[in-house]
């Protein structure tokens, strides 16, 4: 299977999440801040899922899986024990629906990397299902080298492209200061600082 990476903007889309255990729980939390509208479908929950239920984070139906379920879902999420929910689950789900299979990657059509954010910078490492294991490994690498500090600085990058774009500076010039921000030194905020006021000067 050959698989493209792709941003998803989940934003009131309805995701449903079939299953309400351990699996489910790591699937829940992963999707509580995409901003999509989270249904459990699942006769039991953990305490954790019933938590966010009681908060009125995500919908809960408290009930076995049937094919109604998934109508309208923009993504479906299966995450069972019993192979064969998760079976029928993928048969149910409309042609051109978004499926995540937690335990068979094959059997879906999209599926979660191992990701982390440093606000704006998201970063995902994904091995086609080969070895979560190895992806949680090298995720682990990339945050020591990509720490906190890269939040701030991927915001400066932002600014300071956004107020480059509003110069009438040539192309040439403005794509040297954007290769230029690129050196380490700009991690120091002191120096993002210099820049941004630089950058504004050239309204006044």
């Amino acid at each position: 299977m050959t698989v493209i990476p792709l941003m998803v903007d989940l934003t009131n889309k309805k995701v449903v999440i079939i299953g309400g255990g351990r699996i489910a729980k790591r699937k829940v939390e992963s999707l509580l801040n995409s901003g999509a509208e989270l249904t459990v479908v699942s006769p039991d929950i953990l305490p954790e899922i019933n938590a966010l239920y009681l908060e009125q984070k995500i919908h809960w139906k408290q009930k076995r899986f049937e094919s109604s379920d998934l109508t309208e879902a923009f993504l479906a999420v299966v995450a069972t024990n019993d192979e064969a929910v998760n079976a029928a689950v993928i048969e149910a789900a409309p042609p051109n629906s978004l499926i995540n299979a937690a335990s068979d990657v094959i059997a879906g059509n999209v599926h979660f990397p191992a990701r982390f954010l440093r606000g704006k910078l998201t970063i995902a490492i994904s091995t086609n299902g080969a070895s979560p294991m190895l992806a949680k490994q090298i995720k682990q690498e990339l945050e020591s080298r990509y720490d906190e500090n890269y939040e701030q600085y991927v915001d400066f990058l932002y600014e300071a492209r956004q107020l480059l774009k509003q110069t009438n500076l040539p192309r040439h010039v403005k794509d040297a200061y954007l290769r230029e921000f690129l050196s380490p030194s700009f991690l120091q905020p002191s120096m993002q600082k210099e820049v941004i006021v630089k950058l504004r000067s050239f309204f006044k």
